[in-house]
């Protein structure tokens, strides 16, 4: 199915732009005849069915090019975080064993903390961009490779995606996603948000992870889509969105709160913006209203995770009638798409009644094959009858609007980016003046939440500050997981069985 969806944008809108970034385009004729020259340099450099080929680079048309590629040669992609630590990128290509790395040139300098395993597995190398200075280049091996590759045949149940999301214990764990459910995901988001092959559609999202699905859609229908040029800038977002008259945004709340700080500062022609699409973390009433109020388009909500890419859209109309007759609408997360099913449960799997609060559990074509190399934690989440249970808590309504009330696994969500608690522990409780630590989201007007450490020192008279936690952390974790406050405290509250109390740690931050 994907291979033949890149075939078909290539043969029927031939001389279409594909992709933009910044000054940069590629037609849907040129990705196509790239990706099949790159899928034959994937093969030549030993990558057979199945093995996994990853990329570390900012955002570049090259990206999507190496995505195609590997859905041609039928190799597992997978997209490495250019902002993670060494230790992250470690344990990622540790898990995957990718058989060809292509990085950014402005990437490199992430290479020497990684280059040593990556030759122990066996890894080829490959640059991209100016002054790279890796031996074997992109457009150099591009140039040498030949177009006679046939794309490979699939059943729709064989991994392409493996998008890497961290884990409660700390970890980042591989979500296997596969053929059909990745063209399926495609296909449906045209249909839900309701973009056509006239759009043009800016996703200012990182590609290093599931959200490469939704920022290759274009497979879908042939609209061109819009890619920051390396790395996101408010400023540029806009002025493109004013040059490319661009019609589709898709942001998260933090961007949308910068979007309209940076829009009411100066003049920028946005009118040919005719939906703005949000997701990826809570959103308050208030900056619906806002944004209602600033821009004359339609605004769309989308819900979903990695496990399952997207399953719930609150639509434009859905917006209005929040804000007119049902306020509660404006903190659902909508109504489950066609192709999926929801159930809200209690802890023993059974369906609880409507309007009651439980686990939602998820069933779809969708859902990915499982957690590589974890079957024991895949088996605690997907269940006989293609169920997916995802651990948020939430209920539905009678008129089937899907509402989530929190986690189970306290997940941290900051300016649209996953961050599980457990990681930036176990880093900080390394901290030799740290004798116990617990980290909690707290609400933020920008970021959505932020993390919060709360800790206990071994020297009760012993300073330790957010600058020293900070600096600790830096180089241990992403730059989103360093916390943004720390709390030092005598004790830490527990319940009767000695657990943290962190639902008391985060109440404490609101009262």
């Amino acid at each position: 199915m994907l291979p033949e969806m890149i075939a078909a944008c290539s043969r029927n809108f031939p001389s279409k732009t594909a992709f933009i970034q910044g000054r940069r385009s590629a037609t849907w004729s040129e990705m196509d005849r790239r990706s099949t020259r790159f899928a034959c340099v994937l093969r030549a450099l030993g990558a057979e069915r199945g093995d996994t080929v990853a990329i570390l680079a900012q955002e570049r048309i090259e990206v999507y090019e190496h995505w195609f590629a590997s859905i041609k040669a039928g190799t597992v992609r997978v997209g490495i975080n250019w902002r993670y630590s060494a230790r992250e990128m470690l344990h990622i290509i540790t898990d995957c064993r990718p058989k060809v790395l292509v990085v950014d040139s402005h990437c490199v300098a992430s290479l020497p903390g990684i280059a040593a395993r990556l030759d122990e597995i066996g890894c080829h190398i490959v640059g991209f961009g100016e002054e790279h200075g890796i031996a074997l280049d992109y457009e150099t091996l591009l140039a040498e490779a030949g177009d006679g590759l046939e794309p490979v045949a699939y059943s729709g149940t064989e991994p392409v995606l493996c998008t890497y999301t961290s884990g409660t214990t700390g970890s980042p764990k591989g979500v296997l996603l596969n053929e059909r459910a990745v063209a399926t995901a495609m296909k449906e988001t045209m249909l839900a948000i309701g973009v056509s092959p006239d759009d043009v559609w800016y996703r200012p999202n990182q590609s290093s992870w599931v959200v490469l699905i939704g920022n290759s859609s274009g497979l879908a229908n042939g609209m061109t889509m819009v890619i920051p040029d390396g790395q996101f800038q408010i400023q540029s977002f806009l002025s493109d969105i004013e040059r490319l008259r661009v019609t589709v945004v898709l942001v998260v709340p933090t961007v949308l709160v910068r979007l309209l700080d940076e829009y009411a500062t100066r003049h920028y022609d946005l009118s040919s913006l005719n939906r703005l699409v949000y997701g990826g973390g809570p959103i308050t009433p208030q900056l619906i209203r806002r944004t209602l109020a600033t821009f004359d388009c339609k605004l769309v909500q989308i819900y979903g995770m990695t496990e399952v890419t997207w399953v719930a859209t609150l639509q434009h109309g859905d917006h209005i009638r929040g804000l007119q007759d049902k306020p509660a609408l404006l903190t659902s997360a909508g109504r489950i798409a066609p192709h999926f099913e929801a159930s809200v449960r209690d802890d023993d799997g059974n369906p609880v009644a409507l309007g009651e609060i439980g686990t939602v559990w998820l069933r779809g074509p969708c859902l990915m094959n499982g957690y590589h190399k974890q079957p024991e934690l895949t088996g605690r989440v997907l269940m006989d009858g293609g169920w997916f249970v995802t651990h948020d808590m939430g209920y539905l309504d009678e008129e089937g609007y899907l509402y989530l009330r929190d986690r189970k696994s306290f997940l941290i969500i900051s300016g649209g980016a996953n961050i599980y608690p457990t990681s930036v522990e176990e880093v900080i409780a390394r901290h030799p003046g740290v004798k116990e630590v617990a980290v909690v989201g707290a609400p933020d007007p920008v970021w959505g939440e932020i993390v919060v450490a709360f800790l206990v020192a071994h020297d009760p008279a012993a300073r330790i500050d957010l600058d020293d936690v900070a600096q600790f952390c830096r180089g241990q974790l992403s730059s989103m997981e360093v916390p943004k406050r720390v709390v030092v405290v005598n004790e830490l509250p527990r319940n009767f069985t000695g657990k943290i109390d962190k639902l008391s740690l985060k109440r404490s931050l609101t009262s």
